[in-house]
């Protein structure tokens, strides 16, 4: 069976693949199947125990979004099993499985392409000349198939033909026609398009396994028909086939600490719980007695001895009292994605300070050449900094219903003895937090102030962490001046913007706020000290977001966008403010020019 190996890194595996996505290989399109299918003899929990990441913070906001105890761990990779660059870690199955035989010369008919889903064309006999159809069909719901051909040309009626002529008159899809070699009946691409297919309630990533002796992995189809919603057809390469659902925690230095990365490992943490159970408060404890449980109990667990005797230092330094309560902060649940938002707005307003995961140097003063619309900013250089980002689920939306807020994302996980595994990625990098030199721009007197503080009917499904905060005019402010400022830096610094991930914060009481823009993944610019280095000329940055927010190409029609209920933009187009949706975290809404510009 001939095997074929893609290259991708973790990060691409969390922020734009996963389970249920297609990738575009040099042998055509395949489908990454869940994690126990994918990842073969390797799902175990011995491998998973092996990768996971320890992040107790991460773990207690996916177990709020999805109501399940979550660990998150890193896909093996060639390097860390040993293998070689040309061996597969994760196994991956044909999708779709029609395919269009372009023929050798003389075999067809007048030369007419035919649609077919046999290992080999059932005219011309080879495989050499056929390619993956574009089309795929997919719900709301999650589910994914292949277009249902049969019905597309024939609308029910009993016939089954080997194959379907495929004859590209034109460009459009209303010049693609679809036809069948024994009724005749025909159809074009743009009528199957408007076509509500039954849903099949298939979910390709969870089936077996097929083999051929002749080429990749096959799926067996399991057809359910269960599903409520119908099925619309879009070709294989659209965004909207799969949009990941991810998560993103910084690690900030009141949590990096050798003993915090101790106390956050799964069986240390369930360990540790036990022993304060049995510790009642008060009881006049002894911190020996403590410190002889905890050494007890971890190294039955295996706990390396260097851990233990760290935990042993950190309790004969601040006593069992301080060493329980920050146990507690550590593994608290009562804390939402917000609350670790403010977390880290209001760690990283305490400046400059040095972690073994975070480092931040001392500001640098920008005086805004436009006081009227933005005031004197402060850039801090965060020279490490170290995130952890999880894959919860993924959207697939070929189509916007009436009851939108009815669609919850399909799951990323995968059972496992009791509990439920992420796919994730560490990443360590650099990047810059600006802020408010004094107190941030007065925006009540604004025409855009106004039409942000209206209410807005928008999908609840868009935004399910961050809340109502995405609609305060100041968080639109920096969110606006962020994407000018990475639009800036690809073009200043010769950094692809896309290379470059932004977060937003404002405070509890939104009297302030800031934006952190950085760069963590591997591979990617800026990763040896370019971004920090920016803060040097950040004055000519700063200069050059500004003039990219004053004037679009596409204005006036840019300019003369006003943000109103049903839009969840204002003035903000591919000219001027819309970048990479890796980079975004807020999928490129949540922006207006107005609320800079002051009108």
């Amino acid at each position: 069976m001939t095997r074929e190996t893609q290259h991708i890194r973790r990060s691409q595996f969390v922020l734009t693949y996963g389970p249920g996505a297609l990738i575009e290989s040099k042998n055509g399109p395949r489908l990454i199947p869940s994690l126990e299918h994918g990842l073969g003899c390797r799902f175990n929990l011995r491998t998973f125990e092996r990768y996971e990441i320890t992040d107790s913070r991460l773990r207690i906001v996916i177990k709020n979004l999805t109501g399940k105890d979550a660990r998150i761990f890193s896909l093996p990779t060639n390097a860390s099993e040993g293998r070689s660059n040309t061996e597969g870690i994760y196994h991956t199955y044909v999708f779709p499985t029609w395919k269009i035989c372009y023929g050798r010369k003389g075999r067809h008919p007048d030369d007419t392409p035919v649609l077919h889903n046999r290992e080999r064309c059932p005219i011309c006999g080879p495989n050499d000349d056929s390619s993956a159809v574009r089309f795929v069909a997919a719900c709301i719901n999650g589910h994914l198939d292949e277009v249902d051909w049969d019905y597309a040309v024939h609308r029910g009626r009993e016939c089954r033909p080997r194959y379907y002529l495929w004859r590209a008159e034109g460009s459009s899809l209303s010049d693609l026609v679809v036809m069948c070699p024994d009724c005749k009946r025909q159809t074009t691409m743009k009528e199957i398009y408007k076509i509500n297919f039954r849903c099949s309630g298939r979910r390709p990533e969870k089936e077996h396994p097929r083999h051929s002796s002749s080429g990749p992995s096959l799926t067996e189809p399991r057809r359910y028909y269960n599903c409520d919603r119908h099925m619309k057809v879009l070709q294989r390469q659209s965004t909207s086939l799969r949009l990941p659902v991810t998560v993103t925690l910084l690690t900030i230095p009141e949590y990096d600490s050798a003993v915090s990365n101790i106390l956050q490992k799964t069986d240390v943490a369930a360990s540790i719980k036990t022993i304060k159970t049995l510790t009642q408060p008060g009881s006049g404890t002894e911190d020996d007695t403590v410190i002889m449980a905890i050494r007890k109990a971890l190294a039955s667990i295996g706990v390396p001895e260097d851990s233990i005797d760290e935990i042993e230092r950190y309790i004969k330094t601040n006593g069992v009292s301080k060493f329980f309560e920050f146990f507690e902060q550590l593994h608290s649940e009562d804390r939402s994605f917000l609350d670790f938002m403010y977390e880290e707005i209001e760690s990283l307003l305490l400046g400059p300070r040095t972690t073994y995961n975070f480092s931040m140097g001392p500001p640098v003063r920008i005086r805004s050449e436009r006081r009227e619309i933005v005031p004197d900013m402060v850039v801090y250089p965060v020279d490490i900094l170290r995130t952890v980002t999880a894959q919860t689920g993924f959207y697939r939306l070929p189509y916007l219903p009436e009851n939108v807020a009815a669609i919850t994302p399909v799951s990323s996980g995968t059972y496992l003895e009791g509990e439920t595994w992420y796919p994730g990625f560490e990443g360590q990098g650099e990047g810059v937090f600006i802020t408010f030199a004094a107190d941030p721009p007065d925006l009540s007197n604004y025409r855009a102030f106004n039409e942000w503080k209206e209410p807005m009917p928008e999908a609840e499904f868009v935004q399910t962490m961050w809340g109502d905060v995405v609609k305060n005019p100041l968080f639109v402010w920096l969110h606006t001046l962020s994407h000018a400022l990475i639009l800036t830096l690809s073009l200043h610094a010769g950094y692809s913007s896309a290379s470059l991930r932004e977060r937003i914060y404002i405070n509890r009481n939104a009297s302030t706020g800031g934006i952190l823009i950085y760069t963590t993944s591997p591979g990617e610019d800026g990763s040896m000290g370019g971004l920090t280095g920016s803060v040097k000329v950040f004055q000519e940055i700063l200069r050059g977001a500004l003039e990219r927010l004053e004037l679009c190409s596409n204005d006036p029609l840019c300019l003369d966008v006003r943000k109103t209920p049903e839009r969840v933009n204002g003035s903000a187009c591919h000219s001027c403010l819309l970048i990479s949706e890796t980079s975004c975290e807020h999928r490129n809404m949540w922006l207006d020019r107005h609320v800079i510009l002051g009108d």
